[in-house]
């Protein structure tokens, strides 16, 4: 199951898992893609996960902060899977997944790609460098809330596969959304301007019904888990290809680049990084926050300095 069409470029990198899964598995295991929100609502696939209507799902962790508020830790890192797995941060996240929701989180396919806004219309740009995004009606989800409240949008949480219309009838001025698969859903046609700097990395999930995966036999749960460290790094490198596809695209419809130095960056970067750990305090506690936030540093400053490494 996946809250994303399986043709989707945001989907391809499970569509890959599961092709590999299926290819090399047989007679040991094998997944098949039942398909996405026009089977199970967006909004009700983690509870069919938790409850054993299927076994699995891929899907943005952003939309069940309402089920699981600790979800909402994994919209902080800005680290690699790998990076994040050896920094403890799958570990503790699983463990409150499986405990409180009887789901096993396999892994992040949400590294390798960034969010940003796309808008029809340019913002104000201020004589200073500053950015001024009020009163915008831009799509987004619940996990982008704080976030939109202190630039002073107006979040419209609309699904995917609508916001094409929205776009074309003038129901909202922009969207919030991932570095990739913009193109794949034609939005550039009334897309006129990408806005720099991004925001924050993806929050895609891989993840199983936890008594499920519990009951798979040694040989299997072993194959399906060297799957998924082998795709959850697939995955980044892929996402990588894809958004340049992504960039390629929109230059080719003529949508033009917002590069924000100063102060209007540290608009952008500052209402993310100055909202969200109070957000996800008020939703989740503070022991939430205690818990998480020293492992979620610690995979970004890890891979902050792999990065300078080179």
């Amino acid at each position: 199951m996946t809250t994303i069409s399986p043709g989707h470029a945001l989907a391809a990198s499970f569509v890959e898992f599961v092709e590999d899964v299926n290819a090399n598995g047989e007679g040991v295991l094998q997944i098949d893609i039942r398909g996405g929100v026009e089977v199970i609502p967006r909004n009700e696939q983690y509870g069919a996960v938790s409850s054993g209507v299927v076994d699995m799902f891929i899907g943005a962790a952003g939309y069940y902060h309402g089920v699981l508020p600790e979800l909402a830790v994994i919209d902080a890192a800005s680290a690699p899977a790998d990076v994040m797995r050896a920094e403890g941060v799958i570990d503790a996240l699983d463990e409150v997944m499986q405990e409180k929701t009887n789901v096993k989180l396999l892994a992040p396919f949400g590294t390798g790609y960034a969010f940003q806004f796309y808008t029809i219309d340019a913002p104000t740009i201020t004589d200073d460098g500053d950015v001024d995004m009020s009163g915008m009606r831009v799509r987004g989800g619940p996990s982008y809330a704080a976030m939109y409240d202190a630039l002073g949008l107006t979040r419209i949480d609309i699904p995917v596969q609508d916001i094409y219309t929205s776009l074309e009838r003038g129901v909202i001025d922009g969207v919030g959304y991932t570095t990739l698969g913009v193109a794949d859903s034609g939005w550039q046609d009334f897309i006129g301007y990408r806005i720099f700097p991004t925001w924050r990395q993806g929050n895609t999930i891989l993840a199983m019904n936890a008594e499920v995966f519990n009951g798979l036999t040694e040989e299997q749960s072993t194959y399906l888990m060297d799957m998924v460290l082998k795709h959850e790094m697939l995955a980044y490198d892929l996402a990588q290809s894809l958004e340049e596809e992504d960039t390629a695209a929109m230059r080719e419809a003529g949508v033009e680049d917002i590069m924000l130095e100063g102060p209007g960056a540290e608009t952008i970067l500052g209402a993310f990084a100055n909202t969200f750990w109070e957000a996800v305090e008020a939703d989740a506690g503070a022991e939430v926050v205690e818990r998480f936030k020293p492992l979620i540093d610690a995979a970004n400053e890890a891979a902050a300095a792999a990065e300078a490494e080179g």
